[in-house]
């Protein structure tokens, strides 16, 4: 019996080797590797391995891409109209202070929750609204390897993570659901309720370590019987700070 994915390749272009197509899925990727991308659009990589020479997704693969790629599914099939969806972004206020002539299109507004990492003893999570939307350069973005439409603002709250981390820093989150959390990243840290930014280091016993560079904060472990309460909902990326 055919599998899902014989099934879904069935229905399929064959239009092997299709040059213009290749260079545009190319685009979409902006750099990410076809095994991650693959993985976050939830495509096998054999089915992946033959778009990326050329061959044309069918239809249900095709809207997987442009989702995940945050790109129009008329120009990733046909060149046809822009390359990134309009409309989706508000307008700019102007005390953002973009140089005249930029294209709203070329940035993406993140949005800034309000709630406070705490780089401390723990900060409660009163509320998760966003407060405001601040303009980064979508291919600055995409060059971070990120998701613009994964992305999101929270502000460091303590000095655990002090000098990497500095209390008062705005944090650049990559909140994508699938990521594989990685020893030493930062990470934000939703543990019995308090929000934290935690360097983290996982043990080969399943325990998870929440580290500070602040040697005035101990190690934290979340053993077994905690993780149920353990949530990470983002990597920190990037942090700049209040001057």
């Amino acid at each position: 019996m055919a599998s899902e994915e014989n099934s879904e390749l069935g229905s399929e272009l064959a239009v092997k080797g299709d040059d213009s197509f290749r260079d545009r899925l190319v685009l979409a990727l902006s750099g990410e590797t076809p095994h991650a991308f693959a993985r976050r659009a939830g495509i096998p990589d054999s089915s992946f391995r033959k778009y990326a020479n050329g061959t044309m997704p069918g239809l249900k693969h095709l809207i997987s891409i442009a989702t995940t790629a945050d790109v129009t599914i008329d120009w990733l099939a046909a060149e046809r109209g822009p390359m990134r969806p309009v409309g989706e972004h508000p307008q700019v206020p102007a005390a953002i202070g973009f140089n005249e002539g930029d294209d709203v299109r070329d940035f993406t507004l993140v949005p800034r929750v309000g709630v406070s990492a705490s780089a401390g003893h723990g900060l409660v999570a009163l509320a998760e609204e966003i407060t405001e939307r601040l303009a980064f350069k979508t291919d600055w973005l995409r060059d971070m390897g990120l998701s613009p439409r994964f992305c999101g603002l929270l502000t460091c709250s303590g000095d655990s993570q002090d000098p990497v981390i500095k209390d008062g820093a705005l944090m650049l989150v990559d909140m994508r659901p699938d990521q594989i959390i990685r020893s030493g990243n930062f990470y934000i840290i939703v543990l019995d309720g308090d929000v934290l930014v935690k360097l983290v280091n996982r043990r080969v016993d399943g325990t998870i370590e929440l580290l500070s560079h602040n040697t005035a904060y101990p190690t934290e472990i979340v053993d077994s019987q905690k993780l149920d309460k353990l949530s990470i909902p983002g990597r920190v990326v990037w942090a700049g700070q209040k001057l």
